[in-house]
């Protein structure tokens, strides 16, 4: 089951909801239900409709941090929709803090300007709107609402949304805009790993204080949406933490430089191999062509795989097939390690310089070890 469908592109950026509507959908029909009578059609649209007007907004909000992107220079990959929200897929983060701020700008941005653009068709439009409008900001007081007319009054949910979600994307508390907003302010004066963690820091702060406020006010979906913060704001700063730990770590520190290497000739066979590599089975090997340069990275593990039992007396070099290795360079730190991890199946990289001279093997184990701090 794909974890988003998609339903379609604006402005040529791919649209996608996440398979967790499903439990919107299950809502609205629980919410609509009667034992009596079946499903209440009435409801279940009255529902739905403001449900629409929520991803409306949401959409609204994420359509401007991709437009402002794509101004800035920086495509989007996606949109995707939650039931909690929605996220525009960056392809990357700029260096640029200006740009950073232009971009987190945009999305609460986008909502205020909707927001203000309604304005006078809510105040000068249905008198009605406003009474609507006074009991969201007072839902306690005493305001008479039977007989506005629903138009006005999904006109006065969405200007409500759009004012909302404007507002409290702007809070400091990363990852809300307003948390990248402080996170580009204070990346002028701080390294980003830096930074990032500093205005993460602010989120958790202003999570505790939005879920103390969720509990005071007996408001579940607040108290959950706080929740949510604290805990992204949490998994950032773990993310940053090991980030530092690659940072300060280069390539030649931890590679190995004592290790086996076979070069591949016409009549080595499979069975040839596993009788001379080394008994231990996570030791990586590096195989060089006739010119010894690397042809792959393998390990003793994988050539005894038993999957492989049916080739011990085929050549190497057919098995293998063409060569399949990757390079890092000795003064590369283990950060750039860690991203190109991100695009490769290996289980090694060859360190070699920039004339080609092999100086070392860096197992994808020995990074991992060292970004969770082991």
């Amino acid at each position: 089951m794909k974890a988003n469908l998609q339903i379609g592109r604006i402005g040529g950026i791919p649209l996608q909801f996440h398979w967790t509507f499903v439990l919107v959908l299950l809502w609205l029909v629980f919410d609509s239900w009667q034992p009596s009578a079946g499903l209440d059609w009435g409801n279940f649209f009255w529902l739905l409709s403001w449900v629409a007007l929520v991803f409306v907004a949401v959409l609204a909000h994420e359509m401007g941090h991709a437009f402002m992107g794509k101004r800035m220079g920086v495509q989007t990959e996606k949109i995707v929709l939650y039931p909690i929200g929605g996220g525009a897929f960056l392809n990357e983060i700029p260096d640029d803090t200006r740009k950073e701020m232009w971009i987190a700008l945009a999305g609460p941005g986008t909502n205020l300007l909707i927001a203000l653009a309604m304005l006078p068709l809510l105040w000068w439009g249905d008198s009605r709107a406003v009474d609507v409008l006074s009991a969201f900001v007072h839902p306690t007081g005493n305001y008479f609402l039977a007989g506005v007319n629903h138009t006005t009054y999904l006109l006065a949910v969405f200007f409500s949304l759009n004012v909302l979600l404007g507002v409290f994307n702007l809070l400091p508390a990363f990852p809300l805009d307003g948390g990248r907003i402080l996170r580009a302010v204070l990346n002028r004066h701080y390294p980003r790993t830096r930074a990032t963690i500093m205005a993460a820091s602010w989120g958790i702060g202003w999570a505790l204080l939005l879920l103390a406020l969720g509990f005071y006010q007996q408001d579940v979906f607040f108290a959950l949406g706080a929740l949510l913060i604290l805990a992204l704001a949490m998994m950032e700063i773990q993310v940053q933490l090991r980030r530092q730990r690659l940072e300060v770590a280069t390539v030649k520190d931890v590679m190995q430089t004592q290790f086996p290497v076979f070069q591949l000739h016409i009549g080595l066979r499979l069975a040839d191999l596993r009788v001379a590599v080394p008994s231990n089975p996570n030791t990586p090997i590096l195989l060089t062509d006739a010119w010894r340069q690397p042809h792959g990275v393998t390990s003793a593990a994988t050539l005894h795989d038993k999957e492989l039992d049916n080739y011990l007396d085929d050549d190497m070099l057919s098995i293998l097939g063409h060569a399949q290795w990757e390079g890092i360079l000795p003064n590369d730190t283990l950060l750039v390690a860690a991203e190109k991890m991100e695009h490769t199946n290996l289980s090694a990289f060859v360190v070699l310089d920039h004339y080609g001279r092999i100086h070392g093997l860096l197992p994808l184990s020995t990074v991992e070890e060292i970004m969770h701090g082991k």
